[in-house]
This record gives C-alpha cells, structure tokens and sequence, in this order.
C-alpha cells in the first residue's frame, strides 16, 4: 500500500457532470484536483458523472496534480455504487474522497473494499457533521490507508443552525486538526466560498495555517495561487525543517524519540510537521 502522505497545499474541486473542466483545473497549479459526484451533481446526473470522474482516475496524466474523486456518501445507495464503479474500473492511481464520514467503521469499509479488490489506492476522510466532529479522532486513525482528513464546515454549520463564521466553526476545525495530527497525517481546511475576495480567503489561509491545517480546499481556479502562496513554506522554514529531519534521521535520535538542537528539546510530532513542511516546499518546486 502506499504510505506517501498528501503533501498537498491545494485541492480544487470541480463537479464531474463538467469533464470539459478537467483540463482547466489541471492546469491550475492545484497540488490536486477533486472531481466531485456529491454535493456538485444533482441526482439525474450521477450516473453519467460517474463515468466521467471513472475516466478521470484513469485517463493519462493531466499535468503534475494528484487525482482525486469524492464519491457520496458510503452510507447511500449513490456512494456504494461509485464504490463499485471505481473498483471495477480499477485505478493505479489516485484517491477515494469520502464525505460525511460519521464514524471510524465507515473508513474501515472502503478500506476493506479496497483491500479484498487488491487496489493500492488511499483515502481521504471529510469530517463535516456534529457526529463526525465526536468521532473525529478515531475516524482519522481509523485506517492506514487515510492520507489526510478535511473538514467541512458548510455542512457543519448547517447542522449547527449558525452562519460559517470564524468563531463558530472554531471548534469543529480545532477538533479535526488535533485528530489528524493525532493520527500523523495532514488536515485540509474547507473552501472560501467568496471567490471574488482574494486577499480574505488568504487571510482565511494564513490563519487556518495558524491552526495546524496544512492545506485548503479551492472551488476555482483563480483561488490556487493565493492559496499555495499562504501554505508555501518560507526559506528560513525549509531550512530549519531540513535541520529536525536531518538530526531525527539519526541512529540515536530515532530510537530516543527527542533530539537536542539549538538548545532545545525536540520531539518526534515536530519532526512528523517538519517532514511536511519539505512536503509542501516540494509541491511549490514542482509547480515552479
């Protein structure tokens, strides 16, 4: 199976009822691009959707991005049967997005899935409900396969009865970043539905970056760059990350657990950050 995390610092979506979109969101400078059979197709198009996003999974390359597809939920009829479509179609690339994750069973489905179809394929788990936000450390540990957890603040916010704001969605993105940084992989924070207003969904960025999220979801093309530029790392960060990774890599340190650097105590959790901090340094040399 793969291991490699997703050092990702932008994941645009694009509804699959649009394949003439794929292309265009490719060349975006997206880390990854997520056709989406969700929330972005109505219930007469799923079908034909589902083959559009199965084409996408296994089409040629389409520039350096990662292949993403969020399928329904796995609790309904819809999801299953992308399930099924993905399976038979039978990717050698790319990742199952799964939204509405509840519980860490749900996880373990797609994993075993995957696992009895012999698919070497990762999973990206979107916690975006009150009963997902309960669970939220569990669901994010729940399976090897998981390369980042999202969160979904939209339909969160729904469930609340409140308006998505900062403060009232601060708990819930607290809880999802502490659960995948618990679980060792990245949090990729929800989209900044005012596409018109770059310089507040950098803001929005720089501050869930603040937070520990690692990543942030884009619904157009035109939030990519404003995005990868508040996630890219600076020089003086890759250096000092080179450093961390650099000393854990040692014999000693990694048996230990702690290194001394500088004067002071570092622990294993910091090297895991440091690690995807190169990560995203090399989204952004890849893109340039």
């Amino acid at each position: 199976m793969q291991s490699e995390q997703a050092g990702w610092r932008s994941l645009l979506f694009v509804p699959a009822n649009r394949p003439d979109r794929f292309a265009k969101a490719a060349a975006s400078g997206a880390d990854a691009v997520c056709v989406d059979l969700e929330d972005a197709v109505p219930p007469q198009g799923k079908e034909q959707a589902r083959t559009e996003a199965v084409r996408f999974l296994t089409g040629p390359p389409l520039g350096e991005c990662d292949r993403v597809v969020r399928i329904n939920s796995i609790r309904t009829e819809a999801g299953l049967r992308d399930m099924l479509a993905i399976i038979e179609a039978r990717p050698r690339q790319g990742l199952i997005a799964v939204p509405k994750v509840d519980s860490a069973q749900e996880a373990g489905w797609i994993d075993q899935l995957l696992a009895v179809a012999g698919l070497d394929m990762r999973i990206v788990v979107q916690i975006e409900t009150l009963r997902g936000i309960e669970e939220a450390t569990a669901i994010a540990g729940a399976s090897p396969r998981i390369a980042a957890v999202m969160f979904g603040g939209l339909d969160l916010a729904a469930e609340l009865g409140s308006p998505a704001t900062w403060d009232a969605l601060l708990h819930g993105r607290s809880r999802v970043v502490h659960a995948a940084a618990l679980a060792g992989v990245p949090a990729i924070d929800m989209p900044f539905v005012d596409v018109g207003d770059p310089d507040a969904c950098a803001g929005e960025a720089r501050r869930v970056l603040g937070l520990g999220f690692s990543a942030k979801m884009a619904i157009h093309p035109t939030q990519v760059p404003v995005i990868n530029a508040a996630f890219s790392p600076t020089d003086e960060e890759i250096r000092q990350a080179r450093r961390i990774v650099a000393a854990f890599e040692d014999t000693a340190a990694a048996s230990s657990g702690v290194v001394l650097l500088d004067g002071r105590m570092v622990e294993r959790p910091v090297a895991l950050a440091m690690r995807r901090v190169l990560m995203r340094a090399r989204r952004g040399d890849t893109a340039s």
